[in-house]
This record gives structure tokens, C-alpha cells and sequence, in this order.
């Protein structure tokens, strides 16, 4: 998969610009706050329909305008693709795939499928499991769509629940209510931990040579943290937790178990990244974790996505810089940076001054 050219009209500092792409390894170079990490985000919108930084999408028109575009060529093992997302100021955008207009945003996820990582990535390792869960979600819908369709299923009926659990009915009749959600949320929640627990496995292995190839000597272990408690099976295993947590829930207002609740453990030499791990030590987990998602989803769609990366190179030193390049010139990789590092492989340059390509 490869992006050839990517236009941008009154987006974020940019009013009307467009720029081409090659094939292998991009820098996108500039001083800062030129506009460098606004090509990378308006690629990754493209992607999911949202922005990294969860800003909404009036934020992201240029200051004085009411409208913005942002419009992608790109390549891949079906075909040359087209999109085009249109925003306003009301925070509503229509989407365009090959022209024709599509209703639901899930019809977007997985047709342009790119991994994206800048320092704020650190969150996957540092901050709360809900980044991780939220990593594991946008991971996996990019290439299963049964498993998109689920989790959206599965937080319609949390919700419901939920306000069952929180609302001034007897605790007799909430009970009675919960018959009908319960098992419903237990038969989703296996299907969405069934296709986590896959993933984990396929993402750690890669991970760990991955790793050990960037750090020479390091050993990196991933696994999926959720409600296993006994041999059962997952679902037998929800079944007899939420019978034995009924009364705990019907006390707090809220579900306690589930997707919503699991996580992410990351491990170095045996220690948790997340509280014995050093600053360095977590920007390269998390960076390997990403490069890892770029097999990953190669194995499931024959094809590598695209990579962004956001001001990574500044962060590593030289040895890290260079076995990180080494991985890159397999895949189309878009790199913001504000200096080229010496390298003896070929590469693009694009120059960003002021919200213009020059």
C-alpha cells in the first residue's frame, strides 16, 4: 500500500497545498511548528476518520475559513483509490471513497490501513489501560471488520446496562432486567477478547524480534491482561464472574468485568515497562510495538500499510537511528523530521515552510 499523492485544503496551517510521495522512506523536513506533523495527521484521518490528537474536526479547519478538504491517491494489491473527507465548521464531514459518498464511517476503516507513532505514543506504555485498549481497537478493526462490528455492539449494550445498574428501580427489578443483557454482553465480550487474545499472540512474537534487533540485547514480552480466573472457557469464565459480582455491580452503578476493563501488559527483562522502565526504554517498546503492527497487519491483508512517524528520529540515538531506517525501506515510511540524518540508502525529501510544501 502506497500513497502517491495527498492534497490539503484549508487544513489546519495549510490553505491549498499538494505533494507526492515515493515509494520507500519520505522525510518530511522542516523547522518547527511548520505544519510536518499536520501531512501525517491528515493521512491518519483518512485512515480512521478521526484525528490522533482526538481533536474534533472544527479544530482542525484553518483559522478564518469555514470549510477544509483533505483528499489521498493511493495504491494497493486492488487497485488505485481515491478519498476525500470534507469538514465544517458544525463538526459534521462527508466522506468520499472513489467518488461515490459512504453513510457510516465504518465503511472507511481498513480501505487506506496506516500505522501512526509520535511522542505522544508513550501513552500506549506510560498512561491508563484505556490507551491500550484503545491501541488494540483501532489495531484490529483496521483489518477485521467482524471484530469493529462487535466492539460497537458491545458498547451499546454496556451502555444499556450500565444505566440499568445506575438507575432508582428495586434491586429485584434490575435484576430481572439484567437477565436480558448479561448474557448478551458475555457473547460479544468473548468474541472481542477471542480476537484480542490472537492478536497479542501474533503482535509479541514479531515484537520480540523485532526488539532484540534494535536494542541488540533486551528482551521484550507482551500479553493481554483480562478476567481469567479458573480452566474454563472465556465465556464460562464471564458467566460465573457476573453471577458472583452481581451485588458489587448493583453497589458501584457500573459493569465490572469485561473488554472495557482488560489491558495490555508490556514487560522488559522481566519488569513491567510501565513502573520500572526508563523514559528511553518505553519510546522504544512503544515504537517496536508499532513497527510489529506493520507485520501483523501485512499477514492479514497481504499487503504492508503505510508508516508515520512523528519526530522519532530526535529521541534515538545514532545505532537506533540507523537499525530503525534498516526497517523502514521495506514499506512506504513518512518521516517528520527537522534534520536529515546521514544515511547511505535512498530516500524522498519534502520540504514544509509555514504550512506550504516547498
Amino acid at each position: 500500500m502506497k500513497i502517491s499523492s495527498l492534497e490539503l485544503n484549508n487544513f489546519r496551517n495549510y490553505t491549498n497545498t499538494k505533494t507526492k510521495f515515493e515509494d520507500g522512506v519520505n522525510f518530511i523536513v522542516g523547522a518547527n511548528a511548520q505544519g510536518k506533523t499536520n501531512l501525517l495527521e491528515s493521512i491518519y484521518i483518512m485512515s480512521v476518520g478521526k484525528s490522533p490528537k482526538n481533536s474534533k474536526d472544527k479544530q482542525i479547519i484553518k483559522f478564518g475559513a469555514d470549510k477544509a478538504k483533505v483528499s489521498c491517491d493511493f495504491k494497493t494489491i486492488a487497485g488505485n483509490k481515491n478519498i476525500q473527507i470534507y469538514f465544517d465548521k458544525s463538526d459534521k464531514k462527508a466522506i468520499k471513497i472513489n467518488n461515490l459518498n459512504i453513510l457510516k464511517l465504518t465503511e472507511l476503516v481498513g480501505i487506506l490501513s496506516v500505522v501512526y507513532f509520535s511522542p505522544d505514543e508513550l501513552k500506549l506504555i506510560k498512561e491508563v489501560p484505556e490507551d491500550r485498549r484503545s491501541f488494540l481497537d483501532v489495531s484490529i478493526s483496521q483489518f477485521d471488520k467482524p471484530y469493529l462490528y462487535n466492539l460497537l455492539k458491545y458498547n451499546r449494550i454496556l451502555k444499556m446496562r450500565n444505566q440499568i445498574l445506575k438507575n432508582f428501580d428495586s434491586v429485584e427489578s434490575k435484576k430481572e432486567q439484567l437477565k436480558l443483557f448479561t448474557p448478551q454482553l458475555i457473547d460479544t465480550a468473548e468474541k472481542i477478547i477471542e480476537k484480542r487474545l490472537i492478536f497479542i499472540e501474533n503482535l509479541k512474537n514479531i515484537a520480540k524480534d523485532i526488539h532484540k534487533t534494535i536494542t541488540l540485547t533486551e528482551n521484550l514480552e507482551i500479553s493481554y491482561s483480562y478476567n481469567k480466573k479458573e480452566n474454563l472457557s472465556i465465556k464460562q469464565d464471564l458467566e460465573k464472574e457476573f453471577e458472583k459480582i452481581i451485588d458489587k455491580e448493583l453497589e458501584l452503578g457500573y459493569t465490572c468485568i469485561g473488554p472495557h476493563r482488560d489491558d495490555i501488559i508490556f514487560k522488559v527483562n522481566d519488569l513491567d515497562c510501565k513502573h520500572y522502565a526508563s523514559q528511553g526504554q518505553q519510546r522504544t517498546v512503544a515504537l517496536v510495538v508499532k513497527l510489529s503492527l506493520m507485520e501483523v497487519i501485512k499477514n492479514e491483508i497481504g499487503e504492508y500499510p503505510i508508516l508515520l512517524l512523528d519526530d522519532v528520529l530526535s529521541e534515538l540515538d545514532e545505532n537506533r537511528q540507523s537499525r530503525l531506517l534498516d526497517l523502514c525501506v521495506k514499506y512506504q515510511t513518512l518521516i517528520s523530521c527537522t534534520a536529515i540524518p546521514t544515511l547511505d540508502k535512498p530516500y524522498n525529501q519534502i520540504k514544509v515552510e509555514n504550512g506550504k510544501v516547498i
